[in-house]
């Protein structure tokens, strides 16, 4: 993921429309993008704007750069017209904006895809949520072509909550090899395990989201009865096949059992399910009433978010639905029925939270 300052400084490596205007005026693209590095947004949009209205084939890179300081200064909404207005007069532009050793350099807007769009919070319902930020997706690192390339955040303020406004139907249309586990992530586990096994005796563990196994293959080592499920057939067929783990193909939502759990396992998973409502009462439902329940998800209002604020690589994740606060995912969890008894920052992502939760039910000590 690059940094705002990286896509920053005015280095055109082609023209738009096969052509340049022959006064091209870099020295005052190169005044206004230092101004957007001091936050002198006012001044830096005036020469944006002076630029487009004397050269034409530059329109483009300026709405681009006006649609930032938008989104900056409280206006997302502007901020979502003008990307869209940049990459349909040019849909080479992250080229252009990026060079040619970006990994989402190919990328060619063809116009907007049809694309579910929420009205309403996922949380409680409400249908008074409001556009809060707006960001190119173009701007993450392997972007996804499927996807429409800009994100427009929606906030819900009495829940202090985030969601996409559009995403795909079908939001995993990706199935690449999967990465291998890194041996790194083990005794971060043994640690989240240990942790999580204050809170329950039992030792039957179920993962949603195996991702690369590492979760799994330490559960295993240390001697629980482990099984996850992941929607990525690949990462299920290299946990069967290459691990000998316990491991099936199947989208949360739509998994079914009769067994119970004595510590259920969610690390990065509800920011990408559009109903976190129905995934955490499925979760409840799956859980032994003795049992503790462990959920990692990026927090907007971690002290890192806080500190990165527009440069966090978190507001560009296309796979992203849901973006929670502490408390939002805390109205999350008593609306399930669960109670937070731990909470911890995450030392594998930035950003993110670590809570492990109960049934309400339940007295902890």
């Amino acid at each position: 993921m690059r940094s705002a300052d990286r896509i920053s400084i005015f280095k055109p490596r082609r023209p738009f429309g096969g052509k340049w205007s022959c006064m091209t005026p870099s020295e005052e693209l190169s005044k206004a993008e230092e101004l957007i590095m001091q936050n002198a947004y006012s001044e830096a949009a005036k020469i944006f704007i002076k630029i487009r209205q004397l050269h034409t084939d530059l329109e483009p890179y300026c709405d681009y750069r006006l649609a930032v300081i938008s989104n900056n200064t409280g206006d997302p909404l502007a901020a979502y017209d003008l990307y869209y207005g940049a990459f349909t007069a040019s849909p080479c532009l992250a080229a252009f904006m990026y060079g040619d050793n970006d990994s989402n350099s190919a990328y060619v807007f063809g116009g907007k895809k049809d694309e579910t769009e929420t009205t309403s919070c996922p949380i409680c319902g409400s249908p008074g949520i409001q556009p809060k930020w707006c960001y190119p997706l173009t701007e993450a690192d392997g972007f996804n072509g499927s996807f429409n390339p800009i994100r427009l955040w929606m906030y819900c303020e009495p829940c202090h909550h985030m969601v996409a406004r559009h995403f795909p139907e079908k939001l995993f249309l990706h199935n690449d090899n999967p990465r291998l586990p890194n041996p790194a992530y083990f005794s971060y586990y043994s640690a989240v395990l240990d942790r999580i096994s204050r809170y329950t005796s039992g030792m039957r563990l179920f993962e949603v989201g195996i991702g690369a196994c590492e979760c799994l293959l330490a559960a295993q080592e240390i001697g629980f009865e482990a099984y996850g499920i992941d929607v990525i057939d690949k990462h299920v067929s290299m946990a069967r096949e290459r691990f000998g783990l316990n491991a099936d193909t199947s989208d949360f939502l739509e998994f079914r059992s009769d067994e119970k759990y004595d510590i259920i396992i969610m690390g990065d998973v509800l920011e990408h399910v559009s109903d976190p409502v129905a995934a955490m009462q499925k979760a409840n439902d799956l859980l032994c009433d003795d049992g503790a329940i462990w959920v990692s998800t990026p927090n907007f209002d971690s002290a890192f978010s806080i500190t990165a604020g527009h440069d966090d690589v978190m507001r560009r994740q296309q796979y992203h639905l849901n973006y929670f606060s502490r408390h939002s995912f805390y109205l999350l969890l008593a609306k399930c029925g669960l109670m937070p008894v731990d909470y911890n920052i995450s030392s594998h992502y930035r950003g993110s939270m670590e809570v492990i939760s109960v049934k309400s039910s339940r007295k902890v000590d």
